[in-house]
């Protein structure tokens, strides 16, 4: 039996093409730069020198140099004392004189009161010493130790994401091609012009 039709069909052909997402990073030319700064090691040192310190004053007190609340203190004192001296002293004439008939004449009174000694004498050696205190020297140091600090500059950097994308291309369209072999088909058969009566 004759084959009737020839069919040729032709495929669908594409092109895919895709590509990967990413990271894009952009950054100035220029590498980091580190700073550093440096503070040098530091020593303080404090010295307090011994100090001596003399008080005199009881020495001074023994010759009668005196400070202000002494002094008006010793004149007081040195007063009343007179004061009762004087009063014991006129006590004593004016007994004596109260004897006058025994002799006893003013002259007489007067001679024996220059002859009497005094009752007081000068000293010369000072009754007391000096006080001495003493304050050891000092010192104080302070140490610093050295430090560093770095500071660093860091470039400026961007960065991109770009996402995957997939390009589908089609190059060549399906199709189907069918083609017939045989003749005409008449109705009735004997309209076929070809066909011998």
């Amino acid at each position: 039996m004759q084959q009737l039709l020839e069919i040729h069909t032709t495929p669908l052909k594409y092109e895919l093409h895709s590509e990967r997402a990413h990271l894009e990073m952009n950054h100035a030319a220029d590498a980091p730069v580190g700073q550093v700064e440096k503070q040098d090691a530091k020593l303080t040192q404090h010295t307090t020198p011994s100090k001596i310190y003399m008080d005199a004053y009881n020495m001074r007190k023994a010759f009668h140099m005196l400070n202000a609340t002494d002094f008006a203190r010793s004149a007081a004192e040195k007063g009343e004392e007179h004061i009762a001296e004087l009063t014991q002293e006129y006590v004593d004439v004016g007994e004596q004189l109260s004897h006058i008939e025994r002799n006893v004449s003013i002259g007489d009174i007067i001679r024996q009161k220059m002859a009497e000694q005094p009752s007081y004498y000068t000293v010369f050696l000072p009754n007391g010493g000096t006080e001495i205190s003493w304050t050891p020297a000092q010192v104080d140091m302070e140490y610093q130790p050295s430090q560093c600090s770095y500071t660093w500059r860091m470039p400026d950097v961007k960065y991109d994401y770009v996402p995957g994308s997939v390009t589908f291309r089609i190059t060549q369209q399906p199709r189907v091609e069918i083609r017939y072999l045989g003749g005409f088909n008449y109705f009735p058969p004997s309209a076929n012009p070809n066909q011998s009566k």
